[in-house]
């Protein structure tokens, strides 16, 4: 059943080529040596701002999502005490690129009737920030941009999207290490 599941979790990822990811790290925090993760209280004033994109619904999928990548990794969600706080943001910004013709130029008005090659489109960005909860500091940011009308065609489903979308961002969040079973491990090899 594991199995199954890791298939169809590459799969989904895998097939979403349009979303570029990044990520920065702060490597004086070791973000892999701590344990347990929280989110942060919701900011009201994001919310109204953009009702469409910051909805119950939507912060329930990208949680969810996250919390299950996070387990997956040996992090335990836990409360106040928590040694990592989690925050996401989503930024959607009205894009346009000129197209040329498909033969790679543009004709003139001799030869074409003019036509209005201006391609407009909404890019999506969901940011994904960890903090160290004591010391308030960032120490973790992924991101993932893309073209909204790419990623929802076909009628995929939001959950599906946003899985895949946190998923890739975070690919490059380390696994949690535990201090003891890292000694443990590392007498075994040594012996």
């Amino acid at each position: 059943m594991r199995t199954a599941l890791a298939i169809l979790g590459m799969m989904l990822v895998g097939c979403s080529p349009e979303i570029r990811v990044y990520h920065e790290v702060d490597k004086s925090y070791p973000v892999n040596q701590y344990k347990t993760f929280q989110w942060a209280k919701a900011d009201s004033l994001v919310w109204e701002a953009n009702p469409l994109y910051f909805n119950e619904l939507n912060d329930g999928r990208i949680k969810q999502a996250v919390n299950d990548l996070l387990i997956a990794k040996g992090y335990l969600p836990g409360r106040d005490t928590a040694a990592l706080t989690l925050r996401y943001d989503i930024r959607v910004e009205e894009l346009s690129i000129l197209l040329p013709d498909p033969y790679g130029y543009m004709y003139g008005d001799y030869w074409m009737m003019p036509r209005d090659n201006l391609f407009r489109y909404q890019e999506a960005t969901l940011v994904i920030d960890v903090w160290h909860s004591h010391s308030r500091k960032l120490i973790w940011r992924g991101w993932a941009v893309a073209a909204i009308e790419v990623v929802f065609d076909d009628g995929k489903k939001p959950e599906v999207v946003i899985r895949s979308v946190a998923a890739k961002i975070l690919d490059a969040f380390p696994s949690h290490v535990d201090p003891v079973d890292s000694v443990a491990t590392k007498d075994r090899l040594e012996n």
